[in-house]
């Protein structure tokens, strides 16, 4: 049954301190015992459920898995440079790899690497890979760039050459955003996408899965033949711990050594600074925050009556109120920050007075019962979340208040991360989210895996436009906007749907998201790192001091 959500958000954040700070402390811990045992403890509200990189990934929990088992091309470091990983050195025009139109890139990979059954790393592993992202049997993250190569060849074991039909800017990042798979195993599988090698991977990483308990946590032996070195870490643990309180409880005793994703509850800020064993520090991530509309369902078929129910929003108060501050309000799929952002763009909202105006006009009529309806059809709906997580049951609670007033009921049905990312959101089966993503293709303002129409896997099978939007103009500028090489024109086209986006809202942006993360003191080698979604982004290189 779906949760009622009414307490205020001080009752909720206070009921739940008291009830989550006060939790059983499972063995004494020390940096000496750290050491000794060899291992670390990184603590996550969500919990990963598949574990290929190539597929849908719930970004955050399911990066960390990816993170340990297998290596990308290159990686993104803090300072948003590419570097290398199972590439021997990074392409450009400079040295030679990519030609001066973009088009044609050669790849040059090192020859060191084993796959974590033995068997060697080669350009086939590449090519693979790569017929397996543009495979439509097979329901990736995002095709965006791959579609665009013309051909791809195996120069020799260690080399691979691609052309691409035009270029396509962002093509850097689309490989960071995708780990490689290997050819020996998944090649012959007759479907990847129910493989059991999404539950029982083989990687190239820096770390091999052990064991999974579900509900509960992952154990990783350190990989001694790493071509980046052997970790310093002999035993990487990823514990889930669905309610954030309990979990930030459990960083403090030392049950949890790195507090990563969601991070330290916004009203213990303060004090997790103040801790005098622990490295609290606030990072900046390429998430946003949103409400999600399903435009399928017959409530939020017309853009019309999508903004009004965003102009009636409170989107500014439940940042100061919940997030205290610390989420940066945004009109946007990117943060303010972010080179593209329209500057231009107005916050109209909140303004009940014209949302309650704009469903008359959209004719969304209030009822005997107080609640608007159309054509036989209530607007009433559900609002889904991650459970356990009070910064976003007390926004939804902002948000189901708002749209009481202007004569919309509002649900609040939150499920365990597993669930509600899975099938209820990929194959839009939700009415309305609330959810924090980042762009598909890195750092790069491209869009198109979550706004185009080819790009809804409710009907294609895959993409990640859950919201099932569709609008052609925004097709033809995110199809423009990968071609163009100058950044000018760039921030005219993605100004332009962003533009659209605002007035159309297939999800309504709140805020770009920050996060408190937080560290025991003895833990070396995390380098914090706003250009990924992963916190585990170099395990490889952590230890204990």
């Amino acid at each position: 049954m779906p949760t009622k959500f009414s307490p205020t958000r001080r009752t909720v954040l206070k009921g739940a301190a008291a009830s989550g700070l006060i939790i059983p402390v499972t063995g004494i811990y020390s940096p000496a015992i750290a050491q000794k045992r060899d291992r670390i403890i990184l603590g996550t509200t969500q919990e990963p459920v598949q574990f290929n990189p190539l597929l849908y990934v719930n970004a955050g929990a399911e990066n960390i898995p990816e993170a340990c088992l297998f290596d990308a091309l290159w990686d993104v470091n803090e300072k948003g440079e590419f570097i290398p990983n199972l590439a021997a050195r990074i392409p450009s025009v400079e040295n030679g790899d990519i030609s001066a139109d973009g088009k044609v890139w050669r790849i040059n990979l090192k020859r060191d690497v084993k796959w974590s059954d033995g068997q060697p790393f080669t350009a086939k592993d590449v090519e693979f890979t790569y017929q397996t992202i543009i495979n439509p049997k097979v329901a990736v993250r995002s095709r965006s760039g791959f579609d665009l190569i013309k051909n791809f060849k195996v120069a020799d074991p260690y080399t691979v050459e691609i052309e691409l039909e035009r270029p396509f800017v962002p093509f850097m990042w689309a490989w960071q955003n995708m780990h490689i798979v290997p050819h020996h195993l998944l090649s012959k599988e007759e479907n990847i996408n129910t493989s059991g090698f999404n539950s029982q991977p083989i990687g190239t990483g820096p770390y091999l899965l052990k064991t999974r308990t579900a509900g509960s946590h992952m154990v990783y032996e350190a990989n001694p033949n790493y071509h980046r070195g052997a970790p310093k870490i002999r035993q990487f643990i990823h514990k889930f711990v669905p309610d954030q309180l309990v979990a930030y409880g459990q960083a403090r005793t030392g049950e949890i050594d790195y507090i990563g994703v969601s991070g330290v509850p916004f009203d213990r800020w303060t004090e997790a600074a103040k801790l005098p064993d622990r490295h609290f520090f606030p990072l900046a991530q390429p998430w946003v925050q949103f409400v999600y509309f399903n435009c399928g369902k017959p409530q939020f078929k017309d853009p019309k009556v999508r903004k009004a129910l965003y102009l009636a929003l409170e989107m500014q108060k439940a940042i100061d109120d919940v997030f205290f501050g610390a989420y940066k309000r945004t009109l946007s799929y990117l943060h303010t920050t972010h080179w593209a952002y329209n500057h231009d763009l107005k916050d109209s909202g909140p303004n009940p007075q014209l949302a309650a105006k704009m469903l008359d006009e959209a004719g969304w009529k209030v009822g005997a019962d107080g609640v608007r309806e159309k054509d036989g059809v209530k607007m009433k709906f559900s609002m889904s979340t991650t459970a356990g997580f009070p910064a976003r049951q007390a926004t939804q609670a902002i948000f189901q208040q708002n749209w009481k007033a202007i004569g919309v009921e509002m649900e609040i049905k939150n499920m365990p991360a597993s669930v509600v990312w899975g099938e209820y959101t990929t194959k839009s089966q939700f009415d309305t989210l609330l959810v924090s993503w980042e762009p598909t293709v890195g750092m790069d303002p491209d869009y198109t895996a979550r706004a185009h129409s080819k790009m809804i896997p409710a009907k294609t099978g895959s993409g990640s436009n859950y919201t099932q939007y569709e609008n052609a103009e925004v097709d033809r500028l995110l199809e423009e906007g990968v071609r163009q090489t100058s950044v000018d024109e760039r921030k005219k086209t993605y100004a332009r749907i962003q533009e659209i986006l605002l007035e159309e809202v297939p999800f309504g942006p709140q805020g770009g998201v920050y996060q408190g993360q937080m560290t025991h003191k003895a833990l070396q080698g995390i380098k914090p790192n706003q250009y990924v979604v992963d916190a585990a982004w170099n395990v490889h290189e952590w230890s204990w001091g």
